[in-house]
């Protein structure tokens, strides 16, 4: 009987040790689940929004404009007795214009011009020239006073110092003097550049004559 005894007490004691509280499965289920949302929304990477780009303004430059071109001088074209008698103006001009003090320069005879017809009055023709010869070179405003049939009477040109500006303006008139000033002014570009250019090319070919009455020999 004591045997028995003990041996119900034992299962009694072990059935409640055994018995525990219902599970609450559906909550259970709830707390993993929202647990899950929290690891998942952990687990991703931070998207980090692309930078704001601004807009910069556009550089607009300016274009350059282009340089004014120079305007071509007013020329004369020289008459038929000009063109004929071309030597004889080449070698008065080169008298005067390769000359100082007024002294008539020595070798006048072998020395080579270049000119332009600037204007004229009655029995005066205004030129512009440029002379060379061994020794000498020079450039200068002329007048050519002519004689009755066209020939030459004398030349005149104004002289380095301080009579220039007044003999300058005692020659040649105000239209004239302005062509003047720019052929000293644009020596080595237009105009006055091709007579250099030209007068270089004629000391190796003195049988060409001046630009001034190929012009003329050219035109219809």
């Amino acid at each position: 009987m004591k045997v028995r005894a003990i041996f119900f007490l034992f299962v009694f004691g072990l059935t409640a040790c055994t018995s525990t509280r219902p599970v609450d499965i559906q909550g259970t289920a709830i707390a993993l689940a929202q647990t899950g949302v929290v690891l998942t929304q952990t687990a991703q990477p931070t998207t980090t929004p692309p930078p704001t780009v601004t807009p910069t303004a556009t550089i607009v430059y300016p274009i350059p404009s282009s340089y004014p071109t120079q305007k071509p001088l007013p020329i004369f074209t020289p008459d038929v007795i000009q063109v004929e008698r071309w030597k004889e103006y080449q070698t008065e001009l080169a008298k005067l214009v390769l000359s100082e003090a007024g002294d008539v320069f020595p070798y006048y005879e072998t020395a080579l011009c270049e000119w332009d017809i600037l204007g004229r009055s009655e029995q005066e023709v205004y030129v512009w020239a440029t002379c060379f010869a061994p020794g000498s070179r020079d450039r200068k405003p002329a007048v050519i006073h002519l004689n009755v049939d066209g020939s030459i009477q004398k030349v005149e040109v104004p002289f380095h110092g301080s009579t220039w500006n007044s003999t300058i303006q005692r020659l040649f008139p105000v239209d004239v003097r302005e062509k003047i000033d720019s052929y000293f002014s644009s020596f080595y570009s237009g105009r006055a550049e091709e007579l250099r250019m030209h007068l270089q090319y004629r000391l190796t070919h003195p049988e060409i004559p001046p630009l001034v009455i190929l012009s003329a020999i050219s035109t219809p």
